[in-house]
């Protein structure tokens, strides 16, 4: 056994005065009395009882002295290692697993639960820190014996919405690399339910399981997309941990009044996956809830909230002696997603055959004449497939450029800066974006009514493309992501509102861009006089799934409840209170 403070074993000597205070007698004084024969009898008593008398005193002090020294030893911190024990870090997964029920109780509180009982046992006799991990470690209290101080960072925490980071313990891989080379290492305890993405924990990184009971389906995946003016598109995909197949039900309903738009079933295989898509109709923008019926041990991936934003079409003019081609196209795309806004005059877009209008942007085929996006247009160049010179450029991602002929092409020289696509064999430029005087094109160097390219699948592609690349709209702004994403608003404005709405509670977030999606919940931005919805859910099939596979950890040996001093501290009392109930009033001497 090893004391952690020896020093206290000189409280002993305190034992000494307190023997003295039982031994020392006091002489009684004499006094001279009336009637002596009274007072024989009680003499005769007291003389009787006096072997009982000292006896009893001194079983006193034995009580008194045990409870003394036993006190005494709880100060000095026995404990029965060698006194070489590492110091301990406790980090506790607080993903959004950790809120599944079990037993009527969240994984997240069991976990605490444990490490406020090894808390308790180290009984301030060894160093420990506390970190918890979701989509990054965090440190709440660092190395310290204060047992109070460690169990308040553990009552702090809670369950987050976010999945957790496969590599978010990374970090840990030097204090590991510090214990193999032969310093004093650190222990390092991972308390955690195994319900996550595939992750490889760092070499000394000792995990301790949690809950794990299966019983749960979640959603995994979800998007609402327009088809068409009041028609939109639905897609989900679930994952479930139970042991046998289900049919469950899904519903979509508006996020402010709660009305329903749409109520489908899906069937779920055992520990498998499925995915659905459907057709909404009518339906409007918004803020939206898809929700999975039914019970099980994880609340939080059961609901999707989902944003559907009102269509913002490009307007868009054309430039062209024969716009009727170029009308269809536009038209197509305005039915189909919204893509386009028609318009006569001013336009942010265009589309042109030879000289592009004063527009922001502009798609230009078959340039001719004068413009900033090109300098001397020569000589027509002989048809021919083209060279790849930007081959992972999304304006050649859906088209083959061996299957174009380029026929009308002509030698020009592109400006400075510009980003060439394709380009002839002599080196001109075929397709190339360029960007002057804060306007920006793309500039197809060849004639579209050559070869019936307009009526080409192709020429749309192009179009589309091009357009969606000109004004940023290539990755659109999703309908959901899962918590822990980084969101961009379109616009280049300040941003005016940010508020999240969640179980019909609304409050404000950040407006710092891009946004930091970190709860489940409906959020609403305004940019640019513009209003965008957007949906925060777990999304993670290591969150919502069944543990990985494989033998689970193996045991990890941990002393918990009561220290050793607190079990001597706890006798002393009981012999203070024994020999009080003993010897209660009792008079020395």
């Amino acid at each position: 056994m090893t004391f952690g403070f020896p020093m206290f074993f000189w409280g002993l000597l305190a034992l000494l005065p307190l023997a003295a205070v039982y031994f020392i007698r006091t002489r009684p004084r004499r006094q001279p009395v009336n009637a002596f024969f009274l007072w024989q009898q009680v003499f005769q008593q007291k003389a009787a009882s006096s072997l009982f008398q000292k006896l009893r005193n001194l079983l006193s002090l034995l009580l008194v002295a045990l409870a003394f020294g036993a006190a005494v030893v709880a100060l000095t911190r026995p404990r029965f290692d060698d006194g070489s024990a590492p110091d301990l870090l406790i980090v506790i997964d607080r993903s959004a697993s950790m809120q599944s029920v079990e037993d009527g109780r969240s994984r997240i509180d069991q976990a605490k639960d444990l490490a406020r009982s090894w808390i308790t046992a180290l009984g301030g006799s060894q160093r420990a820190a506390i970190a918890d991990v979701a989509g990054s470690l965090e440190y709440r209290a660092h190395l310290t014996n204060h047992a109070r101080l460690l169990k308040d960072a553990i009552n702090g925490m809670t369950a987050s919405d976010q999945a957790l980071d496969p590599h978010a313990l990374d970090e840990l891989t030097l204090l590991s690399a510090a214990a193999s080379d032969g310093k004093a290492g650190t222990r390092i305890l991972f308390l955690t339910d195994r319900h996550s993405s595939p992750m490889k924990l760092p070499d000394g990184v000792e995990v301790v399981q949690v809950g794990g009971k299966g019983g749960n389906a979640g959603i995994t995946a979800a998007d609402l997309r327009w088809d068409s003016p009041g028609r939109a598109s639905l897609f989900v995909s679930l994952i479930s941990d139970f042991p046998e197949d289900r049919d469950v039900e899904l519903e979509l309903v508006s996020a402010n009044d709660g009305v329903l738009a749409r109520l489908f079933t899906v069937h779920l295989p055992a520990h498998g996956t499925a995915n659905e898509s459907i057709a909404v109709e009518p339906i409007e923008p918004g803020n939206w809830l898809l929700r999975l019926r039914g019970k099980d041990v994880f609340d939080a991936d059961n609901i999707a909230p989902l944003g559907l934003n009102a269509p913002q079409p490009i307007p868009v003019q054309v430039a062209a002696k024969n716009p009727y081609f170029f009308q269809q196209c536009i038209a197509a795309f305005s039915r189909a997603d919204s893509l386009f806004e028609p318009l006569d005059g001013f336009a942010r877009l265009s589309l042109a055959v030879g000289s592009p209008p004063e527009t922001e942007c502009s798609i230009v085929f078959a340039p001719a004449g004068e413009s900033p996006f090109w300098k001397s247009v020569g000589e027509e160049l002989p048809p021919g497939p083209p060279e790849v010179m930007s081959k992972d450029h999304p304006l050649i991602a859906r088209i083959d450029p061996a299957l174009l002929g380029f026929d009308g092409a002509r030698k020009l020289t592109a400006p400075q800066g510009a980003v060439v696509v394709l380009a002839h064999a002599d080196g001109t430029p075929l397709v190339y974006t360029c960007s002057v005087d804060g306007k920006s094109a793309v500039v197809l160097n060849f004639d579209p009514s050559r070869e019936d390219f307009y009526l080409s699948p192709w020429f749309p592609v192009l179009v589309h493309d091009a357009a969606v690349l000109l004004t940023g709209r290539e990755n659109q702004f999703p309908s959901a992501v899962a918590t822990g994403s980084h969101v961009e608003v379109p616009g280049t404005e300040d941003v005016k509102k940010a508020l999240l709405e969640m179980d019909r509670k609304t409050v404000p977030v950040t407006t710092t861009m891009p946004a930091l999606i970190e709860r489940v919940g409906n959020y609403s931005f305004s940019r640019n006089s513009t209003d965008w919805h957007l949906g925060g859910a777990v999304f993670s099939a290591g969150e919502s799934g069944p543990a990985p596979s494989g033998d689970p950890p193996p045991q990890v040996k941990l002393a918990t409840g009561w220290p050793l001093a607190g079990w001597f501290l706890l006798g002393a009392i009981g012999l203070v209170l024994g020999e009080e109930f003993l010897y209660h009033r009792r008079k020395v001497g």
